[in-house]
């Protein structure tokens, strides 16, 4: 038996990447991430003021982040999900049916009905800002726009 789980964890050691119970490779955490130098974070402002994540428990935070930073991937994730992933199984199939197409104001129109669910308020108007800062001396500085 020891045999096998030893033949068992060099396989995924091997393999990297690949895991399954009660095989694991705990590799991928064995390296600092360093910051990067610079980020463009997305702002919330709702009927003029600025939504902070310290007034949100994370899930609330999430549910507010997630989907402006979702749809603002979205053309690239479809187009790299459609090329590595889709496309080699079905390479006959057209592109589009396997594509999101909201446009910027129908995702306008639903996240501003989402908020209002969230917040439980009535909103008059919500506007996403994405904003640059720079990482200086272990802090986030705000870039001059």
């Amino acid at each position: 038996m020891i045999i096998v789980f030893i033949a068992g964890q060099l396989f995924i050691n091997y393999k990297r990447g690949v895991v399954f119970s009660p095989f694991y490779h705990y590799g991928m955490y064995s390296s600092v991430i360093k910051p990067e130098a610079h980020y463009n974070i997305p702002e919330v402002f709702v009927d003029g003021e600025r939504l902070a994540a310290k007034d949100f428990s994370p899930q609330e935070w999430d549910n507010i982040m997630q989907p402006v930073i979702q749809f603002r991937f979205q053309q690239g994730w479809n187009n790299a999900i459609y090329q590595n992933e889709i496309q080699r199984f079905l390479p006959f199939a057209d592109a589009t049916k396997f594509n999101n197409s909201i446009t910027k104001e129908e995702f306008d129109q639903w996240y501003q009905l989402h908020l209002q669910n969230l917040l439980d308020k009535k909103i008059n108007k919500v506007e996403v800002i994405i904003s640059d800062y720079n990482f200086i001396d272990d802090t986030f500085q705000k870039a001059n726009n």
